[in-house]
């Protein structure tokens, strides 16, 4: 007779086997937001690193940052992109990054060196997204735009599922979308990157229809100006699309962003008669001087899918 003691190695090695394994469909599983950090050096260096400390403790599926990695007031150096970048590889699940408008667009400014903002989006593109996978020391494989023909330079859209959930990031930015409001400006920058973006938008929808998936998480920057139909609104066509798509899906929709530093979940998408759209959320993340983090947690058994914490990284 086999002494019950003897079961023990059997039934831990079955038990880690099962733990490792990734989400099944309808299993619950938690992912990290974060975003507009670090912004005040070089103090907050140290209190960059007491957050990725705490969120590798907490193991979650990835982290996802928002973008703004620096202050629209520090220089967009070459060394600081790669001081980040190294911080970003000190993840030890998946990091995926979507830029913000203080690395590109706001780097004309003086105080940023005078860059030509195109230029530095080049060296942004080129530095984190060079390898076709996510970023973080454990990087996992996602679908990127620069995969689908006339879309090769947008290789910061990018699509993945885990467990029944699709996820995507779309480089929408604040400093209204870089939409140049200057009657001289030409704009072949914006308009080209909205292509792409209602493109990616469209196609993110449309994986998680093909997919039968429960729900969808849409990632980036900018906090949208939902409300003006003016033509000068740099968010108006990405906004228009989403109350489009976003009815005709019919399931929960996530949407996560940053750009105004506070902590906020709310409902803003509205239809034709300005009532609701209940299964549309935004969650802004902290940023600035709160450099703390978003807990979400895919609870398939919760109606609203999505349950929202907060997490506050001790000494910050």
């Amino acid at each position: 007779m086999i002494k019950p003691k003897l079961l023990i190695l059997p039934l831990l090695l079955c038990w880690f086997l099962w733990a490792c394994q990734e989400p099944r469909q309808g299993e619950e599983f938690s992912f990290m937001a974060i975003g507009d950090v670090p912004y005040h050096l070089p103090e907050d260096f140290g209190r960059f690193e007491n957050m990725i400390r705490d969120i590798n403790g907490e193991k979650p599926a990835f982290t996802l940052h928002v973008g703004d990695i620096k202050s629209g007031s520090t220089p967009c150096t070459d060394e600081y992109f790669e001081k980040i970048h190294e911080y970003f590889q000190t993840f030890e699940q998946p990091l995926i990054y979507t830029p913000g408008d203080n690395e590109w667009t706001d780097c004309h400014r003086e105080a940023c060196g005078e860059y030509d903002p195109e230029e530095r989006l080049d060296k942004l593109r080129t530095l984190f997204f060079s390898s076709g996978k996510s970023l973080g020391a454990n990087p996992m494989e996602l679908t990127f735009q620069n995969e689908y023909e006339g879309f090769e330079k947008f290789v910061e859209n990018a699509y993945w599922a885990k467990g029944d959930i699709s996820f995507a990031t779309l480089h929408v930015v604040g400093s209204n979308n870089n939409l140049l409001l200057d009657p001289e400006a030409l704009n072949d920058e914006f308009y080209e990157r909205e292509m792409a973006n209602l493109f990616w938008l469209r196609e993110s929808f449309k994986k998680a229809e093909e997919s039968g998936h429960k729900g969808i998480v849409l990632s980036l920057h900018a906090g949208l100006n939902y409300r003006s139909q003016e033509d000068n609104n740099g968010h108006k066509s990405f906004v228009n699309l989403l109350r489009e798509l976003v009815p005709e899906f019919g399931k929960p929709v996530l949407l996560v962003y940053g750009d105004f530093h506070r902590f906020q979940v709310d409902k803003p998408l509205m239809d034709g008669e300005r009532r609701v759209m209940t299964n549309f959320t935004q969650v802004q993340v902290f940023g600035d001087r709160d450099m703390h983090a978003v807990n979400i947690h895919v609870n398939p058994s919760n109606p609203n899918l999505f349950e929202i914490h907060q997490y506050f990284v001790e000494g910050n």
